[in-house]
């Protein structure tokens, strides 16, 4: 089975990847000047996803 440091790194992993889709998808690595709806929405997914890594570790080290 997976140990603690597995289920972490996956946890990690996925967060990444969720971080990497979102922001090819609203174009974050494109040339073209951004709207401000789509930086305050970039905003708040990268805070949510911040709190997903946070507790994701929390769980996993603490339990």
């Amino acid at each position: 089975m997976i140990g603690k440091l597995g289920i972490l790194i996956s946890i990690l992993l996925l967060v990444f990847l969720f971080f990497l889709v979102i922001s090819f998808g609203a174009g974050v690595f494109s040339k073209g000047e951004k709207k401000p709806e789509i930086k305050k929405y970039l905003k708040s997914v990268y805070f949510l996803l911040a709190v997903i890594a946070v507790l994701g570790c929390i769980l996993v080290l603490f339990l």
